[in-house]
């Protein structure tokens, strides 16, 4: 009878620590144009380091694949602006933007008024996924 709970016992702690959690997946798509045209470019990042190309009324096109290394690092500095509670939306001419969708619901900074700075971290954080995403 002390065999079988010995044996019990092991069994469930083995599960326990054994078993890998699972990442939730998570994406954000990040964008800039407007202006004449009204066209813009649009990247949808996500958390397995898939980048994918969108385009309105086609199909997502994948164009990259970061390391995790790397794309683990962007979804700690996309943590940390903490979209959700921001809710700076000052929209130009050129208009850049980072969104967050999750249940459902989207989130968005937009900035490209010459009548409002966006604060520097999303302006770093942009400009450090576009030139990844970007670059050949």
């Amino acid at each position: 009878m002390n065999y079988i709970k010995v044996l019990l016992s092991v069994t469930c702690l083995t599960c326990l620590f054994g078993c890998k959690a699972v990442d939730t997946p998570r994406s954000f798509t990040i964008g800039k144009g407007g202006g004449f045209t009204g066209k813009y470019d649009t990247y949808l990042v996500k958390s397995d380091g898939l980048v994918y190309k969108t385009n309105e009324g086609q199909a997502d096109e994948l164009i990259k694949k970061i390391d995790k290394k790397q794309i683990a690092l962007i979804f700690k500095h996309f943590d940390q602006l903490n979209i959700i509670e921001d809710k700076f939306s000052h929209p130009g001419n050129m208009t850049s933007f980072i969104r967050y969708t999750v249940d459902s619901k989207s989130y968005e900074i937009k900035w490209g008024s010459t009548n409002a700075v966006p604060p520097q971290k999303y302006a770093d954080f942009f400009d450090e996924v576009w030139k990844l995403i970007r670059e050949k």
